[in-house]
């Protein structure tokens, strides 16, 4: 059972495919989980301490542990297991909320336990994101990487947003820790989907002795891959920008539900499941239409409708506006986001396949941090009005620098040469 791609054709084809189907199953569980316990820990934090500073710091667990370990993340997706790294990381992710639950419980709220947590949560989060990803060109066939990553980034997308409606429906009625708990349950059952998936389709397709080398050499052999391809390097750290004026806003929805709308969690849960929901829309979209040579331009156009999104959130004078606003947002990075990772697994062989992945994801998220930070205090002197605001129009003009990137403009358009370049010194 090395292989199990099904050449097939039509809509959602790829489900057909038994392994594809477990790592979609996977997948959607695992995200419903993060989703409710993220509305949850963000309600937990920000109904103790009214912090819009500390709600940073959270954001800061989520970001950092992908920044700091996801280049080594990609060297061990291409070394080892794809399948093993992922069930480990589940189980240390379903062992770390489980503990959280119980703790939360019997003790009361401890700002530094949950900070603890959610820092060894995504550590692991940050091995499972490249492994899941380079595992997809195993089991799917090249002419199904569209309709594959459409309908995994399609259900992320469903389950963010229903995960977070949900989770604010659920601190309401019965209060925010159990959120946690039904977490670490979704970790379990992720893990026992990965279970149905042959280890075959896990193995990396490297030649085994690379797995002695230094960690050094496979990683400058990865970025050396990067720096040849213009297209790629420009695209995966084109996008620094973007994410750190995005983080201006998403992490601190929690603030702007309590301070515009009252306080009330369910329209916290609701504004993060609009966002998650035109995720779902636009992946679906990416997923079905052809637009792999014009990935840069799609992508570009994207980044200049996510501005307009956040834009309306951020002088809505209604909920309802407000849920346009987000829904829009959402719709364009699901889009691009599908996009970009079907273009990235057509055109990079296999086995760099973990480490360009990393790289660009590390391009992409290092200045969320910052982002973060500034974000926190904006908002503590300025309003989170203001944030929004700045973040908008730094969005949109990022988008118009990079449209005006010859490299980012010409990404998917020609084919990539598959070549390996020799390790930087």
């Amino acid at each position: 059972m090395e292989s199990s791609r099904i050449e097939a054709t039509g809509f959602g084809h790829s489900l057909r495919n038994p392994a594809f189907r477990n790592l979609f199953a996977s997948s959607t569980t695992s995200a419903l989980g993060s989703a409710l316990s993220l509305v949850s820990v963000s309600w937990i934090v920000y109904h103790y301490t009214g912090s819009a500073l500390d709600i940073a710091y959270l954001g800061l667990t989520g970001i950092v542990p992908g920044v700091v370990l996801g280049l080594f993340a990609g060297v061990l997706a291409d070394r080892y297991n794809r399948r093993s790294l992922m069930i480990t990381a589940d189980l240390t992710r379903m062992a770390g909320m489980g503990l959280l639950t119980v703790v939360l419980f019997a003790s009361g709220f401890s700002f530094a336990l949950i900070l603890a947590t959610m820092i060894l949560v995504n550590c692991f989060s940050a091995l499972f994101t490249p492994a899941s990803q380079a595992i997809v060109p195993r089991i799917v066939a090249r002419t199904s990487l569209e309709d594959a990553n459409g309908l995994l980034q399609s259900s992320l997308g469903v389950a963010w947003s229903a995960g977070s409606a949900a989770g604010g429906i659920l601190v309401v009625l019965l209060g925010a820790v159990w959120g946690l708990g039904i977490n670490a349950l979704t970790y379990a059952l992720s893990a026992v989907f990965l279970f149905q998936i042959a280890s075959g389709l896990g193995r990396p397709l490297q030649d085994p002795s690379k797995s002695s080398a230094p960690f050094r050499k496979d990683l400058s052999e990865g970025m050396g891959y990067v720096l040849k391809h213009r297209p790629i390097f420009e695209v995966g750290f084109g996008y620094m920008p973007i994410n750190f004026l995005s983080s201006l806003v998403t992490p601190f929805l929690v603030v702007y539900a309590a301070t515009r709308f009252g306080g009330n969690a369910a329209v916290y849960g609701a504004l993060a499941a609009a966002l998650a929901a035109g995720a779902a829309v636009g992946s679906l979209v990416g997923g079905r239409i052809a637009v792999r040579r014009f990935a840069g331009l799609s992508m570009g156009a994207s980044i200049l409708i996510e501005s307009g999104g956040y834009g309306l959130v951020a002088v809505s004078p209604s909920v309802a506006l407000a849920l346009l606003g987000a829904l829009s947002a959402g719709l364009a990075i699901g889009f691009a986001n599908t996009v970009y990772y079907a273009t990235i697994q057509a055109i990079v062989p296999g086995e760099f396949l973990g480490r360009v992945l990393s790289i660009g994801d590390f391009g992409s998220f290092v200045a969320i941090p910052a982002g973060l930070v500034a974000g926190g205090l904006l908002i503590a002197h300025y309003g989170v009005e203001t944030s929004f605001l700045a973040a908008t129009v730094g969005i949109f003009l990022s988008g118009l620098v990079l449209l005006s990137l010859p490299g980012f403009r010409s990404f998917g358009r020609t084919p990539e040469p598959h070549g390996q370049p020799p390790p930087l010194a």
